[in-house]
């Protein structure tokens, strides 16, 4: 084979190369970026009022199904990218009739051959009159012509195999294209919902005040160890104490205490742990 032509199968072979990686680029990105969805749905529970719902509340299935369907489409999504990681290997004697038919389109390819049987079958005497001419008693210009003759129509079948490797991962990219669309406005239209569901715009809670407002706290026993040490004794121990709702955390109640003669002004943060408000005048014992 003349060094022009091995040349020009470098560079096919480059540029082939970097497109097939520039296909499997763009569908890790892909993966990542379906990947986030689950992540997404898991910090929009930590912030949503699933916890409050009932069992038999509706809004809390169809916060369910539409995670579900979210999640659902995020796999199917991630298995159609993944498929384009995994297309593209063919041998020449395992060809589809698709990649027989995509060859034979594009004569150049074949640099002369009719057809990828033609293609084949010089390629598989090449093979017996190499192996053969050892021990035929040919001359050294007959193998050496016998071994040019081989290199040659062993790069043009590497060639035409990386070809249509190609074209088989750019045909999946294609499809996988369409299927990412798809999954893209089911999962924007699952988030969405799951948003809607999990947090209803006409949850009241004393918690959820623009101004200070004054209500009474009653501690749990675990929150009056936790809050003695800060409050004192005696405060902690109040059934009902005093306090003003300074606004509204993503963990609770911004609250402080009222002072008096047996507790004094401390603000902290009030969980569910700790205790509950209600929206009455404190009333002391």
């Amino acid at each position: 084979m003349a060094e022009g032509d091995a040349v020009k199968v470098d560079k096919y072979d480059a540029r082939l190369t970097q497109a097939v990686e520039n296909l499997r680029s763009n569908a890790k990105w892909t993966l990542v970026a379906f990947g986030a969805i689950g992540t997404t749905l898991l910090a929009g529970s930590q912030l949503s009022s699933l916890g409050k719902f009932a069992y038999d509340e509706p809004r809390l299935w169809f916060a369910l199904f539409c995670a579900l369907v979210a999640l659902g489409v995020a796999a199917l999504a991630v298995r159609s990218t993944s498929a384009i990681a995994y297309s593209g290997y063919v041998e020449l004697n395992n060809l589809e009739q698709a990649d027989i038919d995509y060859a034979e389109r594009n004569p150049a390819l074949l640099e002369g051959f009719r057809s990828v049987a033609d293609l084949k079958a010089a390629y598989e005497d090449a093979i017996t009159d190499r192996h053969e001419g050892f021990f035929a008693g040919h001359t050294a210009d007959e193998l050496q012509n016998a071994e040019n003759w081989y290199r040659y129509i062993d790069t043009l079948v590497d060639k035409v195999l990386s070809y249509i490797r190609y074209n088989k991962i750019r045909q999946q990219s294609e499809r996988s294209r369409t299927d990412l669309t798809r999954a893209s406005i089911a999962a924007a239209a699952a988030l969405v919902g799951f948003a809607w569901a999990a947090n209803p715009a006409g949850e009241q809670s004393l918690g959820v005040q623009t101004v200070p407002a004054r209500a009474t706290l009653n501690l749990t026993e675990a929150g009056r160890a936790a809050l003695a040490p800060m409050l004192g004794g005696r405060c902690a121990a109040l059934r009902d104490m005093g306090v003003v709702i300074l606004g509204l955390t993503t963990s609770g109640p911004d609250i402080v205490t009222l002072g008096d003669s047996q507790c004094s002004p401390v603000r902290f943060t009030l969980t569910t742990a700790l205790g509950s408000l209600n929206p009455a005048s404190p009333a002391r014992p």
